[in-house]
């Protein structure tokens, strides 16, 4: 009798710990960033927060989901492409560096109320965002990794169409996942 692997074996569990430690670095790597940029620069993009959040038109579900599908998109399919872990980890790097950067600008430009400001406009959709983006990465890794692993050439190919078909799953669960987390901006923010 053959054993199945479970996803959360040792390599699911470093995955999962590197993704979210990747995604932890790459928003304080953004914070840092905002805090790090000169008073003038620093006080020109106070004025343009300032001036989008009064002028602020989230606008259609659709343009919300588009915007956050795109990450999705990307990350899924860099675990099909053999140098596909740099994209991925690009895509999902520009996201977490980005949400760090506008927490950040957040609390720079409005200093105290920034903070409730950014918990009450960024924190309730990334509150299913962030697990989207996480998920998607550590199953477009896992998948990356093992694609190839499989017994004899029938094995190989019967075991590949059955990880390719998995993989399709896993993202539409994880546009599901992007879904509900635009329809929760676009509920809490409408026009």
């Amino acid at each position: 009798m053959v054993k199945r692997k479970t996803w959360l074996d040792k390599r699911g569990q470093k995955i999962i710990f590197i993704v979210c430690l990747s995604f932890l670095f790459g928003v304080m790597g953004g914070a840092i960033a905002a805090n790090l940029m000169g008073a003038d620069a620093k006080t020109e993009l106070s004025g343009v927060v300032r001036n989008a959040i009064e002028i602020q038109q989230t606008g259609s579900f659709t343009a919300t989901f588009w915007k956050y599908l795109k990450y999705d998109i990307i990350i899924w399919l860099g675990g099909w492409l053999q140098l596909g872990l740099f994209l991925s980890g690009m895509a999902f790097l520009l996201r977490s560096i980005s949400l760090g950067f506008a927490s950040a600008m957040m609390m720079v430009t409005y200093g105290f109320k920034g903070v409730w400001s950014a918990m009450l406009t960024l924190l309730p959709q990334n509150i299913v965002l962030i697990p989207a983006y996480i998920f998607i990465m550590c199953t477009a890794i896992y998948y990356l990794l093992t694609w190839n692993e499989g017994k004899g050439k029938r094995g190989l190919k019967r075991e590949r169409r059955r990880k390719q078909t998995e993989y399709c799953l896993l993202f539409a669960a994880s546009v599901i996942l992007i879904a509900i987390g635009a329809g929760i901006e676009v509920v809490l923010y409408p026009l």
